[in-house]
C-alpha cells in the first residue's frame, strides 16, 4: 500500500518509520534539512526488535507537496492549525487525509480531515481514529489490519480536543504542574507520590518523552476548550531555552 506522511519532524520520521516495517511503500515530505536517513534506519531497527519483524517496505523522500499522489495521507506537523490548514492546502487532492494531532478539533483544520492519533513513542500500540468524510474505506482497512497483525488496538473516537488519551493524560499533567507552581508543593512529595502509584513515571517525565514544545502546545489547545487545564509556565520558559525533552537531548529538571 502506498502511504504518504506530511512532516520529518520527531513523530513524522516514527510514522514512517512504523510503516515501512509494516511493508507498505512511504512517500515522507521533508520539511527539515537533516538527514532523515539515520533517524529513520535507526527507527526501523527499534520497531523490527519491538514486534519481531523484518522490514519490508521501503520509503523515500520528496520536498514539493504537489509531486504527492491521492494515496492515504497521514499529516504529523506541528500542533498548529494555521500550519497544518497551509501544508494540507498545498496537496493536489482532498480524499484519505488523515491528521496525526492529539489537540486540535479537526473540522477547525478541514471538513475533509479525519483524525489518525499514533501515541508517542510510537510502538505504545495504540491509535485513536475519528473517521469522518472523503476517505476510503478499503484503504483505511487495509492499513489497519496490518496495524492490528502487530497488536494495535484501535479506539473510535468522537471529534473533540485532545480526543479521549491526550484528554486523560494531559489533565494529570496539567494538575501536577498546577500543584507544584500555585500551591507551591513539594516536587520531591509529588515525585514520591507517584513513583508509588505509577510505577514510577511521573508527569515530568512524561512530557520529557512527548516533548516539551510538543506539550506545551497540547496544553494551549486544550485550555482554549477546557480553561480548567492549567498551562505551566515553566513550559514556555523551557521552550524559549530550547530545551525539548528527549527529542533533542535537553531534559527539563526539577
Amino acid at each position: 500500500m502506498k502511504i504518504n506522511v506530511l512532516g520529518s519532524g520527531h513523530m513524522g520520521k516514527q510514522i514512517c518509520s512504523l510503516f515501512v516495517v509494516l511493508g507498505h511503500e512511504v512517500k515522507i515530505w521533508q520539511n527539515s534539512s537533516e538527514n532523515l536517513d539515520v533517524f529513520i534506519d535507526r527507527e526501523i531497527n527499534k520497531i523490527e526488535k519491538q514486534f519481531i519483524l523484518k522490514s519490508t517496505g521501503k520509503y523515500s523522500t520528496i520536498n514539493n507537496l504537489k509531486d504527492l499522489d491521492e494515496n492515504f495521507t497521514i499529516e504529523s506537523v506541528t500542533e498548529d492549525v494555521l500550519i497544518k490548514k497551509k501544508i494540507i492546502g498545498q496537496l493536489n487532492f482532498k480524499k484519505n487525509i488523515f491528521s496525526n494531532t492529539s489537540s486540535l478539533i479537526l473540522s477547525e483544520i478541514g471538513e475533509n480531515i479525519n483524525g489518525f492519533h499514533f501515541m508517542n513513542p510510537i510502538t505504545l500500540p495504540l491509535i485513536e481514529l475519528c473517521k469522518k468524510k472523503d476517505f476510503s474505506e478499503d484503504l483505511l482497512n487495509e492499513l489497519l489490519d496490518s496495524l492490528k497483525k502487530i497488536s494495535y488496538e484501535i479506539i473510535n473516537v468522537e471529534e473533540k480536543s485532545g480526543f479521549l488519551v491526550n484528554r486523560i493524560l494531559f489533565k494529570e499533567i496539567s494538575y501536577f504542574f498546577y500543584l507544584y507552581e500555585v500551591e507551591k508543593t513539594s516536587i520531591n512529595d509529588l515525585k514520591k507520590i507517584y513513583k508509588i502509584i505509577s510505577n514510577n513515571t511521573d508527569p515530568l517525565k512524561m512530557i520529557n518523552m512527548i516533548g516539551i514544545d510538543t506539550s506545551l502546545s497540547i496544553l494551549k489547545n486544550l485550555n482554549k476548550h477546557d480553561k480548567n487545564t492549567y498551562v505551566p509556565k515553566i513550559l514556555s520558559e523551557s521552550v524559549e531555552k530550547g530545551i525539548l525533552g528527549y527529542k533533542n537531548k535537553k531534559i527539563l529538571k526539577l
